[in-house]
């Protein structure tokens, strides 16, 4: 395959690679380009901004009804405090920071919210490509607040045509997408197919798509999903793009997991992102096929 890249003089980390049926998307899992590094970093976020990347941050509503940048509903061990973030204001979060692979502080990803981890891109170059999806997360027992909902909008005000919204809660992310005009919403059916086993049917899991696809316009799936679709000869990603649906395969790092049989698979499934945590690793495998 031939492949390109967008990078710039300080950078040598892709956004995209050429597949067999147009360009394939590297998603920043968690703005991580390297899988040791802290999770949101902010050099990561300004970068890939003025690269055209496709960026991934978590957001978690807080006490006080804002969202904080945080993947888990406990704050260790993955960052330097302790608690549980929906007991907790985003106030008391101030200081803390997201630890690496190593488990140490990184002084580049402090815990944030949402809009102190976006304000800087309003003075900062994007490419046109550059869009920055929000990753909600939904606790059992905790639904959004409309003044969290309130505070995303205010937090991308400006900058809405680059904002992507996706979830396992679909009807909280509808929500969330009326509320930030101009933005995308994608739905990853993962959790319901955990709740549904039969969804695990590749054609069950279409129809179960079908069903709630108004305004969705990107499927979160697990790679596995695909290849397994693929391997029984339902073209699932293919019979959601004649929906208008792309397809992001997530989260493929290099392992045992990931050979060239199954990268090849996927590619060529036609999905148009993959998630990562190691972009210029997966471009150099999908290049090489």
């Amino acid at each position: 395959m031939d492949a390109f890249e967008t990078s710039n003089q300080t950078s040598n980390t892709p956004v995209a690679v050429e597949g067999p049926y147009g360009p394939v998307r590297l998603k920043w899992h968690k703005l991580r380009t390297h899988l040791a590094e802290a999770p949101f970093k902010r050099s990561n976020l300004a970068l890939g901004w003025q690269l055209g990347a496709s960026l991934e941050v978590d957001i978690l509503a807080t006490a006080d009804g804002r969202f904080a940048v945080l993947h888990d509903p406990t704050l260790g061990p993955a960052t330097t405090g302790r608690g549980r973030v929906p007991r907790m204001p985003i106030a008391s979060m101030r200081g803390l920071f997201h630890r690496d692979a190593d488990g140490s502080p990184d002084p580049d990803a402090p815990v944030l919210s949402l809009a102190e981890l976006i304000t800087p891109l309003r003075r900062r170059p994007r490419a046109p490509s550059a869009n920055l999806q929000l990753d909600l997360k939904l606790l059992d027992g905790h639904p959004l607040p409309d003044s969290a909902i309130a505070d995303a909008a205010a937090a991308v005000a400006g900058l809405e045509g680059a904002i992507v919204v996706g979830s396992h809660h679909l009807d909280a992310a509808r929500r969330l997408v009326a509320a930030i005009p101009g933005a995308r919403l994608g739905y990853d059916p993962m959790l319901a197919v955990s709740r549904q086993p039969g969804l695990r049917d590749p054609e069950r899991l279409l129809r179960h798509i079908e069903r709630h696809r108004t305004s969705v316009s990107l499927v979160y799936l697990r790679f596995d999903v695909i290849v397994t679709a693929e391997n029984q000869g339902f073209p699932l990603v293919a019979r959601l793009l004649d929906l208008g649906i792309e397809t992001d395969a997530w989260t493929i790092n290099p392992g045992r997991d990931i050979s060239d049989a199954v990268m090849r698979t996927v590619v060529e499934a036609k999905v148009r992102q993959v998630t990562t945590d190691v972009a210029s690793e997966i471009f150099r495998l999908i290049r090489s096929l």
